[in-house]
């Protein structure tokens, strides 16, 4: 098995997602979504920033490497009454089965940096992302504390 698979599989995320929850939502008012646009949520957890992008309108895949964090999108998703919303596994250094210049957006909040390969990351999000389309990155940075 993946061993980054495995670490983010081994606890309840959830739980702390639950305090960013409306920072996400925040972060999310700010990017001019609109209705239509694909966004693509690399690292998605269980919707912290793809849930608010949905609901401004936005047709949204969120992948994750966790299955857990997956189905607890998907599980979000129903619950809210969403069905502009995808949540499916897969590995942000690797994003197979998505074709280039797909979406418009492309936000990962904490999701490229704890990826075992942050390089492999960046050219998998700037392939799949249109051209004049965005990238969004939230990154804690070396030596400061995330908080």
């Amino acid at each position: 098995m993946n061993p980054n698979k495995a670490l983010w599989e081994k606890g309840d995320f959830t739980r702390i997602a639950e305090s960013m929850r409306q920072s996400g939502a925040g972060l999310v008012a700010q990017l001019g979504i609109s209705k239509g646009m694909e966004v693509l949520d690399l690292g998605c957890g269980d919707g912290t920033t793809a849930i608010p992008a949905a609901k401004l309108g936005a047709n949204v895949l969120g992948v994750d490497i966790a299955s857990n964090l997956v189905a607890a999108g998907n599980r979000r998703a129903k619950e809210e009454g969403l069905d502009n919303i995808t949540f499916r596994e897969g590995d942000a250094t690797e994003l197979q089965g998505l074709d280039d210049q797909r979406f418009d957006l492309v936000v990962t909040i904490f999701g490229a940096m704890f990826a075992p390969r942050p390089m492999d990351v960046a050219k998998q999000m700037v392939r799949v992302t249109r051209p004049g389309g965005r990238i969004v990155m939230g990154n804690w940075i070396p030596g400061t504390q995330p908080w």
